[in-house]
């Protein structure tokens, strides 16, 4: 089977250590790495800190290629953001709830457990489970796995709604330009107004007499 395999590390040095072991030793008995990515939590902002892949390709690659790539671009975007900080709770109803992921989705789990100076080395693996973990079990890492089917689901789920939360963003942007323009241009008026109220009171004053002249 095909796995996206996460390995959570409290240590940093430990992680690259293991990142740096599978990229010597992509293959093993029961095992194969095609890519790997290792991320760090930084103040709340996803971090790639090292990265690899085999470099061994097939005609189908574009499609089923980088899916670690992919992930970890939903995990670091707004959506991971969202997820880390309760889905459920901060989405509610930005998307109809059939649309909306389930709340154990890998994106959710791992945001949820990248805690603060953690780093996480997330992979795509062939293999017979669980042999994978005898390569990581060196520094006793806490590993969480997901069929590769069902995070190229939650891919695609998460892009859709990252892209409804950007026209829902748009909108809302669009419409707070409209009522700060309409502001402005009361104001441009109220000035305009006000100028030739002055202007007329000032001439007014100086055409006491009658006769044009200043008085």
């Amino acid at each position: 089977m095909v796995n996206v395999v996460a390995a959570i590390y409290g240590v940093e040095s430990e992680a690259f250590q293991a990142i740096a072991e599978l990229r010597q030793v992509p293959v093993g008995e029961k095992y194969a790495v095609a890519e790997a990515i290792l991320l760090k939590n930084e103040d709340g902002r996803v971090v790639v800190l090292d990265a690899f892949d085999t470099g061994a390709t097939t005609s189908n690659d574009t499609a089923a290629g980088m899916i670690v790539g992919s992930f970890v671009g939903i995990l670091g975007g707004p959506v991971g953001v969202l997820l880390g900080a309760s889905y459920g709770a901060l989405l509610g109803g930005v998307v109809d709830s059939a649309d909306a992921m389930d709340t154990a989705s890998a994106i959710e789990v791992l945001a949820d457990k990248l805690f603060e100076n953690e780093v996480a080395l997330v992979a795509l693996v062939e293999e017979e489970e669980p042999a994978f973990d005898a390569a990581l079990a060196k520094f006793s890492p806490t590993i969480i796995r997901y069929d590769v089917d069902d995070v190229i689901a939650e891919v695609d789920r998460a892009r859709e709604l990252e892209a409804e939360l950007s026209r829902q963003a748009k909108a809302q942007l669009r419409a707070e330009r409209k009522v700060e323009r309409k502001e402005h241009r009361e104001e441009v008026k109220s000035n305009i107004k006000d100028r030739f109220a002055n202007i007329k009171a000032k001439f007014n004053k100086d055409d006491e007499c009658g006769c044009g002249c200043e008085a």
